[in-house]
């Protein structure tokens, strides 16, 4: 099928549109291999330009002010910590660190190939519902809607740990946990029982998955339009 200037093939002898399964995910594990590459350095080169000394120093006026290096879980030592500028430094660096991910995903997913390099690699694309090329806000959406559950992970990771419960425990600790927990297995597995094998996201975002890959040779081909 053709988009706009744009072309897309299937390279299998299947007539199945949307991707499976399988090809998600294995297209999903290649990105988070490249994704995680990234990140690590990114975090090294940040690290040593800017937040390895912004620690040294936290550290310095922290053991100068309560003569310990040892934080603990007191007023004093959050109140410290919150009001430092290693706290605002952190959570840019973290923020930096994310949007590599987003970048990856959202640039790749709206450019002339439709898709990550994972994707290419297992021939799949994703378009609209109305079979256009996404753009890069909607890419933008489209990758934080699906680390969602990550969120929740480390929320309920968290909260086990802080109050010494098993998993199971954790998750049925109230009827909030329990909503939240089925929330999750739907938002992470409800492709499997849709139509066109969409995700949550996928649904939110008005995109699916389908068999094949552009004829683009780089991301950054022209095309026409896109939405």
């Amino acid at each position: 099928m053709s988009i706009f200037n744009t072309t897309i093939f299937n390279p299998t002898k299947s007539n199945e549109k949307y991707a499976s399964s399988f090809r998600r995910s294995t297209a999903a594990s290649i990105d988070i291999s490249i994704v995680l590459f990234l990140r690590i350095i990114a975090m090294q080169i940040l690290g040593a330009i800017w937040m390895n000394n912004a620690i040294i120093e936290f550290i310095q006026e922290f053991r100068e002010k309560f003569g310990t290096e040892t934080m603990k879980n007191t007023p004093e030592h959050i109140d410290f910590v919150v009001h430092h500028r290693v706290f605002v430094y952190a959570l840019t660096f973290y923020f930096l660190i994310i949007m590599v991910g987003a970048i990856y995903h959202a640039y790749l997913n709206s450019s002339s190939w439709m898709g990550t390099i994972g994707k290419r690699i297992m021939k799949i694309t994703i378009i609209t519902n109305n079979n256009l090329k996404i753009g890069l806000k909607r890419g933008l959406l489209h990758y934080f809607l699906s680390i969602l559950p990550f969120a929740f992970i480390l929320f309920l990771t968290s909260f086990q740990f802080k109050n010494e419960l098993t998993f199971y425990q954790a998750v049925t600790y109230s009827e909030t946990m329990i909503f939240f927990g089925i929330l999750f297995l739907l938002w992470i597995q409800i492709h499997l029982f849709t139509k066109n094998k969409t995700t949550a996201y996928d649904l939110i975002c008005n995109t699916v998955l389908v068999n094949g890959k552009t004829e683009a040779k780089w991301p950054w081909s022209k095309t026409d339009k896109q939405c």
